[in-house]
C-alpha cells in the first residue's frame, strides 16, 4: 500500500513537473508578437501607442502573460492638414474604441468605434486626438490576447472652404449635389431660382441637393451660397432635354383639387433633415413605363399638361413597393389621385406614389427599399414622382443610380 501511495505521489510530481515545464516553456515563448500588430491610423498616418495593457492566454485561463505600459503624456505630432479632413482608421482587431477630439477653443468631441468619423470641423487651429482601442476575446480563439492600446496625437487644421458641384452642367429633370468642405463657421444656404436646397451634415462639411425640374430655364444659373463668413457665387448651366409628346385621353373632372392641395402641398416644405436613402432607387412597379417624365401630353390635339413623374402600366392587383427607405408622411385616398403614399427620404427628397387601388401603410411608418405600400388597380394610373421641395425631378435618373443623390453619399 505504501509503495502504491509512493508511486502515485511520484507520478503526480512528474505530471506537475511536466505541466510546469510546459507552462514555463510556453510562457517564455509567448512574446509581444502575439499582440495585435496592425496599426491604428489617423489622417493616413500610423499612430504610435503611448500606453497599453494586454493579457495573453498561455495555458488556458490558468496561466497568462501580461504586457503593460502605463499611459504617458507623449504627444505624437501629425503635422498640418490643408486639403482633406483626417479620418480615423481602425483595423479589424479593434472591437471597441473611445475617441476624444479637443478643438482649439477647448470644446471636446467624444465618440465610439461606430461614430468616430462624424466630427465636423468648424475652425482652423491646433487639435488633439486621444484614442483607446480595445480588443475583447469573444471565445472563438481562446489563445487571443485581450486588452488595449492608447494613442495621443496633435495636428493642425488649415483648410479653406471648398465648394464642389456633382456636375457643372445639368439636364432638365436632374438633381445636382453641392458639397461644402473645409473649415466652415456657419450653416449653409443657397439662393437660386431652381428651387429650395436642403443640406445635411457630413464628416467633411455639408451636402445639399439642387432640383433641376423639367421646365427650368436653359442656360447659366447663378447660385449664391452663404455659410457663415463664406459668400460665394457658383454657376450651374442647365441644358434642355428633348421630351417626347404623347396623346392621352380626356379625363373626367372629378374635383378634389383643394383636398389635394391641403393634403400634399404642406409636405413640400417639411421633412427630415437627415439622409434616409441608401444607394440607387428602385422602381415601385414591375410594369413598363407608359409615360416618361417630362413628356408633353396632348388631348384632342391640344396641349393638356406635362408629366411630372413616371406613369407605369401596372398590372391590376400588383404590389406597389417603396422606391427607397424613409418615413411615410402621407397615406390615404384622395379624390384626385386615388390611393396616395408619400415617403420622406430626408434632405427635402420625397417619393409621391399616386393611383394605388389599396394602401397598406400608415403615416409615421418607416419603410425600407422594396417594402410593400399597397396594390395597383384600374381606377387610376400608377404615377411615381420624385421631388425636392416642390420641384419634380426625373425618377428614372435616380433609378439608374446616376442622380446627384448618389454623389459621394457615403462621405
Amino acid at each position: 500500500m505504501r509503495k502504491l501511495l509512493l508511486w502515485i505521489v511520484m507520478v503526480a510530481a512528474m505530471v506537475a513537473a511536466i505541466l510546469g515545464g510546459t507552462a514555463a516553456f510556453l510562457y517564455s515563448r509567448t512574446g509581444a508578437d502575439k499582440l495585435p500588430q496592425e496599426p491604428v491610423q489617423f489622417g493616413g498616418q500610423d499612430l504610435v501607442s503611448n500606453g497599453w495593457s494586454w493579457v495573453i492566454p498561455v495555458l488556458g485561463d490558468k496561466v497568462t502573460k501580461t504586457y503593460e505600459s502605463p499611459t504617458n503624456l507623449t504627444v505624437q505630432k501629425l503635422g498640418t492638414f490643408t486639403d482633406t479632413t483626417p479620418a480615423l482608421t481602425l483595423p479589424d482587431w479593434v472591437t471597441s474604441a473611445d475617441v476624444q477630439i479637443t478643438a482649439p477653443d477647448g470644446t471636446v468631441f467624444t465618440a465610439t468605434r461606430s461614430d468616430c468619423n462624424t466630427y465636423t470641423y468648424t475652425q482652423n487651429g491646433d487639435y488633439q486626438i486621444i484614442v483607446t482601442a480595445y480588443h475583447q476575446n469573444n471565445g472563438d480563439n481562446p489563445g487571443e490576447a485581450a486588452g488595449w492600446y492608447a494613442y495621443r496625437a496633435a495636428y493642425t487644421m488649415a483648410m479653406n472652404p471648398k465648394v464642389t458641384l456633382s456636375s457643372e452642367r445639368a439636364a432638365q429633370g436632374s438633381i445636382v449635389a453641392i458639397q461644402l468642405s473645409g473649415i466652415l463657421d456657419g450653416e449653409p444656404s443657397v439662393e437660386t431660382d431652381l428651387g429650395t436646397v436642403w443640406f445635411r451634415k457630413t464628416a467633411s462639411g455639408y451636402m445639399g441637393y439642387i432640383p433641376v425640374t423639367y421646365n427650368a430655364e436653359g442656360g447659366d444659373h447663378v447660385l449664391h451660397l452663404t455659410c457663415g463668413s463664406l459668400q460665394k457665387d457658383i454657376t450651374l448651366t442647365v441644358t434642355r432635354t428633348l421630351y417626347d409628346t404623347v396623346t392621352v385621353p380626356a379625363e373626367e373632372d372629378v374635383g378634389g383639387g383643394e383636398e389635394f392641395r391641403n393634403a400634399i402641398w404642406p409636405l413640400y416644405t417639411t421633412g427630415s433633415s437627415a439622409k434616409l436613402w441608401n444607394g440607387r432607387f428602385e422602381a415601385p412597379s414591375a410594369g413598363a413605363v407608359s409615360i416618361e417624365y417630362g413628356a408633353t401630353q396632348m388631348t384632342d390635339g391640344a396641349r393638356s399638361g406635362q408629366a411630372t413623374g413616371l406613369t407605369y402600366a401596372a398590372a391590376d392587383g400588383e404590389t406597389v413597393t417603396a422606391p427607397q427607405a424613409g418615413n411615410v408622411v402621407f397615406a390615404g385616398t384622395l379624390t384626385l389621385t386615388g390611393g396616395t403614399v408619400v415617403i420622406d427620404h430626408g434632405c427635402g427628397v420625397k417619393s409621391y406614389l399616386y393611383g394605388l387601388e389599396t394602401v397598406g401603410v400608415e403615416r409615421g411608418q418607416s419603410v425600407s427599399t422594396g417594402d410593400p405600400l399597397g396594390t395597383a388597380g384600374t381606377a387610376h394610373s400608377l404615377i411615381y414622382e420624385l421631388r425636392i421641395g416642390s420641384k419634380s425631378t426625373d425618377p428614372q435618373i435616380a433609378l439608374d443610380g446616376n442622380s446627384g443623390l448618389q454623389f459621394r453619399e457615403y462621405e
